[in-house]
C-alpha cells in the first residue's frame, strides 16, 4: 500500500512556498501599478479593449447602452453610450477613455469612466459563429440566452437571470468547476480509445493517463481563453493542475491545504480575483464540498451524490443571502436540480453538437413557467462571521 505524502513536509517548506508567492504577488502588483500609471498618465487616453458584456439601462427615464470592456492590458471597466449602438459583444474596439478619475484601487476592482470616439477595429468572428450555431438551434429567446450562458458564459438578461435565480440555479448557469469537470470526463472518454489503438501499436511504455490529462489540460486553456478567464473557471482549472501535479506525487488532493495553496497561487498571479465575488463564491463552494468528504466520505456513492448537493445548497445559504436577498420556495428543488444536471449538461452538449439542441426546450421552458412568491431574506452580518468562523472551527474538530 502506498503512503500518501504531506504537500509541506517541514516549515522551512512553508516558508520557502510563501517567500515564492510573495515574490510574484509583487510583482504583479507592481506591473499593474505600471500599468496603472500608464493609463492615467494623460487625462484623456486612446486603448484598444473587446466588449464582454452589453446590456440596456433605464434610469430617469433615459435608456442608456451600458458595456463591460476588457482593455488588451487585462484590466477591466463599465461605460455608458446615450447612442443606440448595434450589438458589440465580443467585438474590438479603439476608443478615447476619461482617465482623471480612476483611482488604483478601483484599477484592480474594476471602475467606470466615460469614453468617445468608439470605432470598430475586429469582429470576434469564431465567437459568434458559436453563439450563432447555439442560437439557430432554438426559437424562444430564454432558450438562446440560456445555452449561450451555459456553453460560452454569454451575459444573461433581467428575465432568465430572475427566472434561473427562483429556482435556485445561477450556479448552474455560471460556468464553473462542474462544467470543466464535466468536460474533463466527456473529453477523456472520447479520446482514451483511439489514444489507446495507437498506443498498444506504437508507443505502449507511454502513460496514457498522463498523456490524455496534459493534452486535454491544453484544451481547456484554449476553452478558458475563448470565456475570457472567468475567474470561477481559472478557480477549477488551476485546481485541476494542482490536483494532476499532486496527485501523481502521491499527495492526498481532497485537503483544505491544497485548496488553499490553489486559491493562494490565483492571487498572486492574478490579485484583481481578490475582489470578483464568483472567484470567493466558487472557492466558498469547493470548501463545503471538501468540508463534507472529510467527514462523510465513507458513505456508498449513491449516498454522498445526494446529500453531497443539499450540504452544499444548505451551507451556501447564509453567504448567498447576504449577498443575494431573494428567495422563493422553489430553490429548495435546487439539489434535485443540481444532480439532474450533471446528465443534463452533457446531453445538451451532444444535441448541440448534432444540430439538435432544441430537443428539450419545451421542458426547460414549463421549468421557467413555475410560478412562487419572492421573499427577501438578508442574511445579518454578525451571523455570516459567526457562520464562516463556526465553518472554520470545525476543521480542527
Amino acid at each position: 500500500m502506498l503512503l500518501e505524502v504531506k504537500l509541506f513536509e517541514s516549515k522551512r517548506d512553508y516558508l520557502i512556498f510563501f517567500a515564492f508567492l510573495s515574490i510574484i504577488f509583487f510583482t504583479n502588483i507592481t506591473l499593474k501599478y505600471n500599468t496603472y500609471k500608464d493609463l492615467t498618465s494623460k487625462p484623456v487616453n486612446t486603448i484598444n479593449a473587446t466588449v464582454i458584456n452589453q446590456y440596456q439601462k433605464t434610469k430617469h427615464d433615459k435608456i442608456y447602452i451600458v458595456m463591460k470592456l476588457r482593455s488588451e492590458d487585462g484590466y477591466t471597466f463599465y461605460t455608458t453610450s446615450r447612442e443606440d449602438l448595434k450589438n458589440l459583444l465580443y467585438d474590438k474596439l479603439r476608443l478615447k477613455i476619461v482617465t482623471k478619475n480612476i483611482h488604483f484601487i478601483d484599477f484592480f476592482k474594476g471602475f467606470y469612466a466615460p469614453t468617445f470616439n468608439l470605432e470598430l477595429m475586429q469582429k470576434n468572428n469564431f465567437k459568434e459563429n458559436i453563439l450563432n450555431f447555439i442560437s439557430t438551434q432554438h426559437e424562444n429567446n430564454l432558450t438562446k440566452e440560456l445555452f449561450g450562458a451555459l456553453f460560452l458564459a454569454k451575459p444573461i438578461l433581467k428575465e432568465l437571470r430572475n427566472k434561473v435565480s427562483n429556482l435556485g440555479i445561477s450556479h448552474l448557469i455560471a460556468i464553473s468547476g462542474f462544467h470543466l469537470g464535466v468536460l474533463f470526463f466527456i473529453l477523456y472518454t472520447l479520446l482514451k480509445y483511439p489514444y489507446r489503438f495507437f498506443q498498444d501499436r506504437f508507443f505502449p511504455y507511454r502513460n496514457r493517463r498522463f498523456d490524455l490529462t496534459i493534452f486535454i489540460i491544453g484544451i481547456l486553456f484554449f476553452y478558458l481563453y475563448l470565456l475570457g478567464f472567468i475567474p470561477s473557471l481559472v478557480r477549477s482549472y488551476v485546481m485541476l493542475i494542482v490536483g494532476f501535479v499532486l496527485y501523481d506525487r502521491f499527495v492526498k488532493i481532497i485537503s483544505f491545504e491544497v485548496l488553499a495553496v490553489a486559491v493562494l497561487l490565483i492571487l498572486s498571479f492574478i490579485p484583481s480575483f481578490f475582489f470578483s465575488l464568483g472567484f470567493w463564491l466558487s472557492v466558498s463552494g469547493v470548501f463545503f464540498i471538501y468540508l463534507f468528504l472529510n467527514y462523510f466520505s465513507k458513505l456508498k456513492e449513491w449516498q454522498i451524490v445526494l446529500l453531497l448537493n443539499i450540504w452544499v445548497y444548505v451551507m451556501m445559504l447564509p453567504i448567498v443571502h447576504y449577498i443575494f436577498p431573494k428567495f422563493t420556495f422553489l430553490q429548495l428543488l435546487s439539489p434535485l436540480l443540481s444532480i439532474a444536471f450533471i446528465i443534463f449538461y452533457p446531453l445538451e452538449l451532444f444535441l448541440h453538437l448534432i444540430g439538435q439542441g432544441s430537443l428539450l426546450d419545451g421542458l426547460i421552458l414549463k421549468l421557467f413557467e413555475l410560478k412562487s412568491t419572492v421573499y427577501h431574506i438578508h442574511t445579518p452580518l454578525w451571523f455570516l462571521v459567526l457562520f464562516v468562523g463556526l465553518s472554520f472551527f470545525i476543521l480542527f474538530l
